[in-house]
C-alpha cells in the first residue's frame, strides 16, 4: 500500500499532548504537537522519553513523525485523529 494512502493525512493530529506512546520501541510521552508545512508530514510530535540513556541531551526527540510511533497501551499506530486548522506553524 503506498504511503499515500495511509495516515498521516494533512493536519490531523494522531496523538495528542499527553498520550503515551512508544517512539522506535522506547516508552514516552507526547509533550507538544507542531504544524510543520514545511515537511512532507506536516504534524511533528516531541517525545519526552522515560529512558535515562540520553542524560548528555535532552529526553525531548523532537520533529517525530507518525511513522515513528506506536501507542504504547496497544502497541498500534493510531488512525484515528483531529483536524488541525492549516496555519503557517502551529503548536497544539
Amino acid at each position: 500500500m503506498a504511503k499515500k494512502s495511509v495516515p498521516p493525512l494533512d493536519n490531523i493530529v494522531y496523538y495528542p499532548r499527553g498520550i503515551r506512546v512508544l517512539w522506535n520501541d522506547e516508552p514516552g510521552v507526547v509533550d507538544r504537537v507542531v504544524i510543520k508545512p514545511q515537511y512532507e508530514d506536516q504534524v511533528r510530535y516531541d517525545i519526552l522519553l522515560d529512558s535515562e540513556i540520553y542524560e548528555e541531551e535532552p529526553d525531548i526527540k523532537r520533529n517525530s513523525s507518525y511513522h515513528e510511533l506506536v501507542e504504547e497501551r496497544t502497541g498500534k499506530k493510531r488512525t484515528d485523529g483531529q483536524y488541525v486548522e492549516p496555519l503557517k506553524e502551529v503548536e497544539y
